[in-house]
């Protein structure tokens, strides 16, 4: 255990041992980071030392975990929307938990993984700019030093600010999860009383039209008239019944992976699921496909028995969904796809990044933004296709995201990009 004291007012000489002992430790975290700043010079104090850097570097590298209880001011909103994107984070003040705010001090850092405790203070000192021995861009008007660090878990006063930090994370935690549940049912009953009402209501009325026809000549021969519009009206009352079933099927599907949270993953070659969809797509347009369209696929990759990533037989539904959405936007016949598999890099951790691009009518950058979210209003169908993507992504630790396929021109087509650990 180290407990080492460490005060200079100069912000060149906040400590090498110190930061070298710091990085190091994050360094060795594998799995998950829990961070407690009591105030806003706390996280101002990460980002002049690069600490948060190093922290987001090591997020992308390893696909750890970071969460984070900090103050949510003026001082801090900037730093702190431009790291959300990759940690967790709750805001907090301090003061409102009495019985850990009377002994831990408003300049108490802590940095735990699962095995130890990297805990120290700070101080935030004012500086003359006529000063030459301070850096002026450093952080405007004020430095930082290191007043004490150690390693411990038994030092009352990080003890105190453990405690705090774990009341408030399982608060957040409670009320996340009565928030996501709240959206998921709302999700259901939105999906069950809308869309599935409409397709019922279409069916409703193309059979009530039938039957008004065959009512209507119950003694007479139908005319030519007559028997095609209940062709007509009976087509549209079979299709609105199978779009009903393909939205009760993604319900499923959403359920399925809203409910399983223990993920059982096994090595899934990703050329072989890719294969897999456009069998599965192109069976599905010879059954049904009233616009006679054809789908051809052009895959490009290095070799195919290397692409392996963890994921389940679900990984099909993702180019499944991602290939029906391109026939659903591309009014041609002809319906291309380019696919490119390749190796990518962040840091030493190795992905394998996939590009997906269509020949259709392209998505605006208005609605791109959008796209992904559960019951799109501006879809065609549902709108749960693309969430049912980006749900399945995010479960085998992947990101996705949409683009142009020839830049600045979304008219000529789409292009969606996905990158997954390598196995």
């Amino acid at each position: 255990m180290y407990n080492t004291k460490e005060s200079n007012n100069n912000p060149q000489a906040i400590g090498k041992k110190f930061l070298d002992t710091l990085f190091e430790f994050i360094h060795s975290v594998q799995s998950e980071i829990d961070i407690m700043l009591p105030e806003s010079a706390s996280l101002q104090f990460l980002s002049y030392c690069k600490i948060i850097d190093y922290l987001i570097s090591q997020k992308l590298s390893k696909n750890i975990i970071i969460k984070m209880l900090c103050p949510f001011d003026e001082n801090s909103k900037k730093l702190i929307k431009q790291i959300v994107p990759f940690i967790v984070y709750q805001s907090i003040k301090l003061s409102s938990h009495k019985t850990a705010a009377a002994t831990v001090p408003n300049s108490l850092l802590f940095i735990r993984d699962k095995q130890d405790i990297f805990s120290f203070s700070i101080d935030k000192h004012q500086y003359d700019k006529e000063n030459k021995d301070y850096n002026e861009n450093r952080n405007k008007n004020s430095i930082f030093s290191v007043n004490d660090w150690l390693y411990s878990k038994n030092v009352a006063v990080v003890k105190n600010s453990v405690s705090c930090f774990d009341i408030v994370w399982e608060e957040k935690e409670n009320y996340d999860k009565m928030i996501e549940e709240k959206k998921h049912s709302d999700l259901l009953v939105d999906l069950i009383t809308h869309d599935i009402g409409n397709y019922h209501q279409v069916i409703q009325t193309s059979l009530g039209l039938v039957i008004f026809l065959l009512e209507k000549n119950k003694t007479n021969i139908l005319s030519p008239q007559d028997s095609q519009k209940i062709i007509s009206y009976l087509t549209t009352a079979k299709n609105a019944l199978t779009r009903s079933q393909s939205l009760v099927d993604n319900i499923r599907r959403l359920e399925r992976l809203y409910v399983q949270k223990d993920l059982k993953l096994v090595l899934k070659n990703l050329p072989d699921a890719i294969n897999n969809a456009y069998s599965t797509v192109e069976q599905t347009l010879y059954d049904n496909n009233p616009h006679n369209k054809k789908i051809s696929i052009n895959m490009v990759h290095g070799h195919p028995t290397d692409i392996n990533v963890m994921a389940e037989d679900l990984l099909d539904e993702i180019f499944i969904n991602l290939f029906s959405n391109t026939i659903k936007y591309t009014d041609s016949a002809e319906v291309k796809i380019d696919v490119i598999i390749k190796d990518y890099f962040i840091g030493e951790a190795k992905y394998w990044m996939i590009t997906i691009s269509d020949y259709g009518k392209g998505i605006p950058d208005s609605m791109k933004k959008e796209l992904f979210e559960r019951f799109y209003y501006k879809a065609k169908g549902s709108g749960l296709g693309l969430s049912i993507v980006r749900a399945l992504v995010e479960r085998y630790r992947g990101k996705i995201w949409v683009g142009d396929r020839v830049y600045k021109d979304y008219t000529k087509g789409s292009t969606f990009g996905m990158i997954f650990p390598a196995a």
